[in-house]
């Protein structure tokens, strides 16, 4: 009697028990995080659109568990790798919830493939097209992959903007006390016969179009009172609004003052910067693009330049973490050094030329995440009583990347990077 081989059943990644993870963790938590975060508004019904693919402006670390929050229904969300190398609390995170997994190792048809088993189980997926939240209030970077994700899954597109999110808690703060109103909507839903026959740079475009909040032109315009709110401003602007001096800035309370020139500047409830030597205040996304391109300058005129921090080191791999303690970064035109302590107090300092680093990113506030292209991914957590900032190290890379392809340049023929091209 012959034996058929039969392939074996594929597992679901859709599961009832999600949603029961959903219904506890809003019973137990939901009023908690909505009071949190100021979030005063009635649940969204999201279940007339399931399944759908949910695209969102992406303004707070914490973005998935508010908008979950806010359905009060189960949403499959596109996640970093990072989260998933925590070892027993990622295998609990993936248990209750199922995030699909997005790393840089992975090529982004596997991920693809799990969001089009979801959707075929009957299940919604929510993506932050951004990766990054913002540091400014502004649009961060957007891949050009999702038009055509879009075109291929053929249900419903979910357009959902928050607003108020960074005003309520700016990614560069250090004391977070504050008035907060964070509220968010859906602001449009195309079914597939509203999308067939557009392109997918035509759907990118459209996606761009409505999740581009700024949070300066949000309306209603709230207020933000508080009394410490400009505290770690020097993490977003670490070169001076008015004298471009690098890393002299301290902040404290509402002001931002700088050791180099003098000035004194104060941030307002509104979000604005305020100068006596400015006819008008500036909002941070315009300050973000001047900080950057005097950095550049700093940078390009200054063939010595480097920039260090101290922090707690880690390596990360697939399921864990492997925890160094403190060690040194030292970022310049050489590469990134990194020196820290191995077990029984062995020194031990490990290099990387700027063409060995792919990439630096940022998670949540202080920590740096570095990408070597043939290691390991590390990580740094910065203390926030730092001047110099994981934001500044990211900047740093860009520009230190773009130097480098010009290696018999002068300093005036360089060709310099635009404000787009800088930042998040």
């Amino acid at each position: 009697m012959k034996v058929r081989n039969r392939k074996p059943k594929k597992q679901r990644i859709v599961k009832k028990r999600h949603q029961r993870y959903v219904n506890l963790a809003n019973f137990l938590l939901g009023r908690l995080i909505r009071r949190s975060y100021g979030v005063k508004q009635a649940k969204i019904d999201i279940k007339q659109y399931e399944p759908c693919l949910i695209v969102s402006n992406h303004i707070l670390t914490f973005d998935p568990i508010l908008m979950t929050s806010i359905f009060g229904h189960q949403i499959y969300y596109v996640a970093s790798e990072l989260i998933f190398s925590l070892g027993w609390k990622s295998r609990l995170l993936t248990h209750c919830f199922a995030p699909i997994p997005k790393t840089k190792s992975m090529a982004d048809v596997t991920t693809v493939k799990n969001i089009m088993q979801i959707v075929k189980e009957g299940g919604s997926v929510g993506v932050y097209v951004e990766g990054n939240a913002t540091m400014t209030g502004g649009l961060s970077s957007m891949p050009a992959a999702i038009g055509k994700l879009v075109l291929r899954l053929k249900i419903p597109l979910v357009i959902f903007n928050f607003e108020g999110g960074y005003l309520s808690l700016p990614r560069w703060a250090t004391y977070t006390k504050r008035e907060k109103h964070v509220r968010g909507k859906i602001r449009k839903v195309l079914y597939y016969e509203d999308y067939k026959d557009m392109t997918a740079d035509e759907i990118n475009e459209l996606i761009i179009e409505n999740i581009n909040i700024n949070a300066y032109e949000e309306s209603p315009q709230y207020t933000y009172r508080g009394k410490r709110n400009a505290e770690g401003l020097h993490r977003l602007l670490f070169t001076c609004p008015i004298c471009h001096g690098v890393n002299t800035a301290k902040t404290a309370y509402n002001n931002y003052s700088c050791a180099k020139c003098g000035e004194i500047l104060t941030y307002d409830e509104h979000g604005y910067l305020h100068s006596t030597k400015w006819d008008k205040p500036k909002n941070l996304i315009e300050l973000d693009k001047a900080n950057n391109l005097a950095y550049q300058e700093h940078i390009i005129n200054n063939p010595n330049f480097s920039v260090s921090v101290p922090g707690n080191f880690t390596e990360v791999f697939r399921k864990r973490r492997k925890h160094f303690g403190p060690a040194t970064l030292t970022l310049s035109r050489e590469g990134l050094t990194i020196k820290f302590k191995r077990k029984m107090k062995r020194h031990v300092t490990q290099h990387f030329t700027i063409d060995e680093l792919d990439t630096m990113a940022m998670q949540q506030k202080e920590v740096l995440v570095i990408y070597p292209r043939h290691e390991q991914t590390k990580m740094l957590k910065i203390p926030k009583t730092e001047i110099v900032s994981s934001y500044q190290f990211v900047v740093t890379l860009q520009i230190l990347k773009n130097i480098l392809q010009y290696p018999d340049a002068k300093p005036d023929e360089v060709p310099r990077l635009s404000a787009q091209d800088l930042g998040l």
